[in-house]
C-alpha cells in the first residue's frame, strides 16, 4: 500500500503546516507525534483510535492530539485530504502559559474553529509574499478560539438542569423556525430570565447566539456537500434574506458564502 501524498508543506512562524492525502485502505498504525498536533480533514472520512475511545473524522474536522498520545488512523472509507499542523517546542512553550488547550486532546466540527481553518488553507492556497504571516496570525487565532470554547465548555457539569438540556434539543429539532425566548422557557415551565441564565452558565452562548451559530454551521454544511443557491441555502437555515445570511456568515467564518464554498470546493 503507497503512503500518503505530500501535496504542500510550508513553514510558519513556529508551526509546519502539511498538506497530504492518505489513501483509501491505508493505515497508519500506533505512533506518536514528539509535539502536539492539529488535524484538519478537508475532503474525505477516517477513524482514529486510541487507548479507550475513538472519533469518526469527515470534512471539516478540526482534532489537537497531545503530544506523546498514541493513536492509530484507519483510511477505510476512500482517499482523505488533510492539513497537518505541527508547533515546535518552543511554539509551544509559547502558548502554554496562555492555554493548555495543546496539552489535551479535543476536535471540533463546525463552528468557529474550522472555519479558521478554511481561512489558513485558503491563505496555504494562495501562498504569496505574506500568506506565511497571515497562516501564523490566524494559527494562533485558531488556539486561542479552541481555548475560550474549552472555558466555555468546562464549566457544564451534572448539576446542569435537564430542562436545559430539553431546550438545546428543541433549538436543534426546530432551527429551521424562529424560536422566541419566551417560548422555549414557556415549553419548560420556567421563566424566560431563568432559562436566559441557566442556558448561558450551561453553554457559554445566549439562545439568540447558540441558534444563530447553528444556523450558521448547518449553511456551511450545505455550501460545502450541495450544490444549492444561497437564497435556497439562507432560507433552510432560518435567515429571513440572503443579505442577512451572508453578513452573518461572513462574521462568523471570515469568509463569503461564496467564497467558503469555493475553498471547501477546491480542496
Amino acid at each position: 500500500m503507497a503512503g500518503p501524498t505530500r501535496v504542500r508543506r510550508i513553514e510558519a512562524g513556529g508551526f509546519t503546516i502539511t498538506e497530504g492525502i492518505h489513501h483509501q485502505g491505508a493505515d497508519l498504525p500506533w505512533h506518536d507525534h514528539e509535539t502536539p498536533t492539529i488535524c484538519f480533514v478537508l475532503r474525505g472520512a477516517f477513524t482514529e483510535l486510541w487507548r479507550g475511545g475513538s472519533i469518526g473524522c469527515t470534512a471539516s474536522t478540526l482534532k489537537i492530539t497531545p503530544a506523546g498520545e498514541r493513536h492509530w488512523d484507519r483510511f477505510n472509507r476512500g482517499d482523505v485530504r488533510g492539513l497537518l499542523i505541527e508547533p515546535n517546542e518552543s511554539q509551544v512553550s509559547a502558548i502554554r502559559p496562555y492555554s493548555a488547550v495543546l496539552d489535551e486532546r479535543l476536535s471540533f466540527h463546525g463552528g468557529l474553529v474550522p472555519s479558521i481553518g478554511w481561512r489558513i488553507y485558503d491563505e496555504l492556497r494562495r501562498m504569496d509574499a505574506s500568506a506565511p504571516l497571515a497562516i501564523e496570525g490566524l494559527l494562533l487565532e485558531l488556539v486561542a478560539a479552541a481555548s475560550r470554547l474549552q472555558e466555555r465548555n468546562g464549566g457544564s457539569g451534572p448539576e446542569r438542569p435537564r430542562w436545559v438540556e430539553e431546550v438545546r434539543e428543541r433549538i436543534h429539532a426546530e432551527l429551521g423556525s424562529r424560536p422566541s425566548l419566551s417560548g422555549l422557557a414557556r415549553s419548560v415551565s420556567v421563566h424566560p430570565v431563568t432559562l436566559a441564565r441557566a442556558f448561558r452558565r450551561a453553554f457559554g452562548y445566549t439562545v439568540g447566539e447558540y441558534v444563530r451559530k447553528l444556523r450558521v454551521e448547518r449553511a456551511a454544511r450545505q455550501l460545502a456537500d450541495s450544490d444549492l443557491p444561497l437564497a435556497e441555502i439562507a432560507l433552510g437555515a432560518g435567515f429571513s434574506d440572503q443579505s442577512h445570511f451572508s453578513n452573518l456568515f461572513r462574521r462568523h467564518t471570515g469568509l463569503s458564502p461564496f467564497k467558503f464554498r469555493r475553498v471547501v470546493r477546491s480542496a
